[in-house]
């Protein structure tokens, strides 16, 4: 996951108009969700590639054609972050039928994080959960506190957490899986949310533990031992070494700070300070080399950008 932000005025003209508000009016009086339609949710249209939907092409823009969870490149689902028809946990309860429309609610998800036995329908909570829509005195739905990100939504205390709500890097950090699969991510925080959040949308199953080290990590490692191939072959002296192996350092924070990079909380991490470093990105490398370049990160920690 990522912190992002999307703008409120880049919602579709479709999702925006005085129509949706009318039809959505009708499903808060009457709470028939069958009234509920994705021709507003995707509003979809015809190309000669395919189906397309204008609701997805906004939210790849906003998320980088990434998946809001696992942060791969795919084709989206356009999700309800609280789901509109039912809750997993609570049978008694409708769903959040008057989110079905809200901005705050769609984000993009990967059809194995969303679908595949993995979040589909779940919302577990620690607080208290919002059963009806919240009404202005006229009894019309009140939109400012439909937002993600305001009370009473807020004060559910969700599981799972929200990239446009909730800021991933107080909740994550990365560790080797123990059975050497690859990168695990791991939940931090006292309350549990990014443990849960890493369970709901399975994020270590095996396919995403094996490519965060091919995306991440085994193009610098590549890099790295070329260059102490040609140190070997003396076509490149040490002081020549350690300019190339500062390069490709840098390189990767640079990478960092592309939010069109998959993997872009993972790749803060490593970058954040040595000790990340050492114990995620070092032992991917040869052992003969591994002290050479985790000295060369020291020598200019804080790492920087190539400018």
């Amino acid at each position: 996951m990522r912190f992002v932000i999307k703008k409120d005025e880049d919602k579709t003209a479709k999702l925006a108009s005085n129509e949706t508000l009318q039809v959505l009016e009708k499903i808060v009086k009457t709470k028939n969700r069958g009234l509920i339609t994705e021709a507003i949710y995707r509003d979809s249209y015809d190309t000669e590639d395919g189906r397309c939907s204008y609701v997805e092409d906004k939210l790849a823009i906003a998320y980088k054609n990434k998946c809001a969870y696992c942060e791969r490149i795919c084709k989206a689902d356009i999700e309800h972050y609280r789901p509109k028809k039912g809750v997993t946990e609570d049978d008694t309860h409708l769903g959040y039928y008057w989110l079905c429309y809200e901005w705050t609610n769609l984000i993009p998800s990967c059809i194995t994080c969303n679908r595949e036995g993995a979040k589909h329908n779940k919302f577990p909570i620690l607080g208290k959960r919002v059963i009806n829509p919240p009404l202005l005195p006229d009894g019309s739905l009140n939109l400012t506190l439909c937002k993600a990100g305001t009370s009473p939504l807020r004060d559910e205390t969700p599981c799972l957490l929200h990239p446009e709500v909730d800021d991933p890097v107080d909740y994550f950090v990365f560790e080797l899986d123990a059975e050497g699969k690859g990168i695990r991510i791991k939940g931090i925080d006292m309350q549990g949310r990014g443990a849960e959040t890493i369970s709901i949308c399975r994020l270590n199953r095996n396919e995403l533990k094996l490519d965060r080290v091919k995306s991440v990590i085994d193009d610098f490692k590549e890099s790295i031992h070329s260059l102490f191939v040609l140190l070997e072959r003396d076509e490149i002296d040490t002081l020549k070494l350690k300019k190339d192996v500062i390069q490709q350092l840098r390189l990767l924070k640079n990478h960092s700070l592309n939010d069109e990079k998959t993997y872009t909380l993972l790749r803060k991490y490593i970058v954040a300070s040595s000790t990340n470093f050492e114990r995620i990105v070092i032992p991917f490398l040869d052992s003969k080399i591994r002290r050479i370049v985790l000295e060369a990160f020291k020598s200019i920690e804080p790492l920087q950008p190539i400018i």
